[in-house]
């Protein structure tokens, strides 16, 4: 198993060595930037009831020292003759070398390609099944794992499904999945594929949106240049998602009517808490901690903004005597804790993402009842609250600056996206006010 020197774009010289002489790997060169991976057979943890060993690589980066398990099993002996690579060795003693010589050409494919890998990433990488380069391109699915692992790392569950889900489309739509690759025919072809499998236009945009971030991140990192973004001369476009809202005649019919059993008080209590809280999503109202209270007002930060924005923004809340009633009869407003019980206890963001889409789930199905019940030619569910919260205001004059505000968008551009067209009744009544000259 020949020496092999290799220096990276960030001035990190790797040494591929092999053991000699009792296992002993051969000295490497002593400087903080160098960083050394060697095999090396560990008899602390044999095989049960064999005399195989595990083999497994020594990895240096930055000072710092980690092993990876190879799934590779030897003999002392053969082992030892597989690293020193003299002379005539044993059929096995070759296989396992071939095998070795391969793990360590991938570790090179990552410092070659990832100059700047962390312990953490340069596992993630190793053990990716990805093919590191293809005609030296850059694998696009080791550059969303990178992604994926850090939300992880982060526990944010939501955000992790929604970058797995964009990987798997791009990786049925095509199985060589490369940064170079990405142009602007890829990136119609594969919109013009998803929505001709039958999916919507609003999701293919969904995923573009996230392969347009990878690749950002790639130019960031340097993978890429500038000049070949394809996003500059293909738009993704907004999403036009259904903005069914319920307009004040129909909202007042749904705020007197008589819920059946508790299913349809716990809907319709936190349909109108929502709705009365600005707007705010179950999540947020589920987050919301007695130290949010101050007074008779509520502040909070939009868990969907507070960790991808610079700013973190907070949207100010008047605490309705209604709201206050129905925190009370389902929580406590008396408490540090969460004023709602229903993430108490839980630590994790997978935790609480579990029981907020359980609980999503059966209110949801409790509310589409109330909807049959009031006739409502829309699908009633919790996301109507916040579009007929925005859509109220707006009926009323208020002005979109402040609608955007309490919603807590940045731009009002995507307050004005957001907002539901308003009614005929507004309109006939506008125009016919428009001669109304006293």
């Amino acid at each position: 198993m020949q020496i092999i020197e290799y220096q990276t774009t960030s001035f990190i010289r790797i040494c591929y060595t092999c053991f000699i002489n009792n296992n002993k790997a051969l000295k490497t060169i002593k400087d903080k930037q160098v960083g050394s991976i060697y095999p090396f057979l560990d008899a602390r943890t044999p095989m049960v009831n064999s005399d195989l060993l595990p083999v497994k690589l020594t990895v240096y980066i930055e000072g710092k020292q980690f092993r990876i398990g190879l799934k590779l099993y030897a003999t002392q002996d053969i082992f030892d003759k597989a690293v020193s690579a003299t002379g005539s060795i044993p059929k096995e003693a070759k296989v396992l070398k071939e095998r070795i010589d391969g793990y360590l050409k991938k570790a090179k494919d990552i410092f070659d390609q990832f100059p700047g890998a962390n312990q953490k990433q340069f596992t993630n990488l190793f053990k990716s099944e990805a093919s590191l380069k293809v005609n030296n391109k850059t694998s696009m699915e080791v550059l969303f794992q990178t992604k994926i692992d850090e939300l992880v790392e982060e526990d944010r569950a939501g955000s992790k499904s929604f970058y797995e889900q964009s990987l798997i489309a791009f990786k049925r739509f095509r199985k060589d999945f490369y940064l170079e690759d990405i142009n602007v025919q890829y990136l119609k072809a594969f919109k013009a594929w998803y929505v001709n499998q039958g999916n919507s236009n609003a999701t293919a945009q969904i995923y573009l949106r996230s392969l347009r971030h990878i690749y950002n991140r790639a130019i960031k990192s340097g993978y890429i240049s500038k000049g070949s973004y394809p996003f500059v001369e293909f738009t993704i476009g907004a999403a036009s998602k259904s903005q069914d809202v319920i307009y004040p005649e129909d909202m007042k019919r749904l705020w007197e009517y008589e819920p059946k059993g508790y299913g349809e008080r716990r809907a319709k209590d936190y349909f109108f808490l929502l709705y009365l809280c600005n707007g705010m999503n179950l999540k947020d109202l589920l987050s919301l901690k007695g130290k949010d209270i101050k007074g008779n007002m509520l502040t909070f930060i939009r868990a969907k903004t507070s960790r991808t924005t610079n700013e973190t923004k907070e949207i100010t809340i008047y605490l309705h005597p209604e709201v206050k009633g129905m925190i009370e009869k389902w929580g406590s407003l008396e408490t540090k804790d969460y004023l709602l019980p229903s993430f108490r206890g839980l630590n994790t963001d997978i935790a609480r993402k579990k029981v907020k889409d359980m609980l999503a789930r059966n209110i949801n199905r409790d509310l589409r009842q109330i909807g049959i019940a009031l006739r409502f030619d829309v699908n009633l569910t919790l996301s109507l609250a916040r579009h007929s919260y925005a859509t109220r205001l707006k009926i009323d004059g208020v002005a979109t600056s402040f609608i955007g505000e309490s919603l807590g968008h940045s731009n009002s551009k995507t307050t004005e996206h957001y907002l539901k067209t308003l009614p005929d009744e507004t309109f006939r009544r506008i125009s016919e006010g428009l001669l109304n000259f006293r």
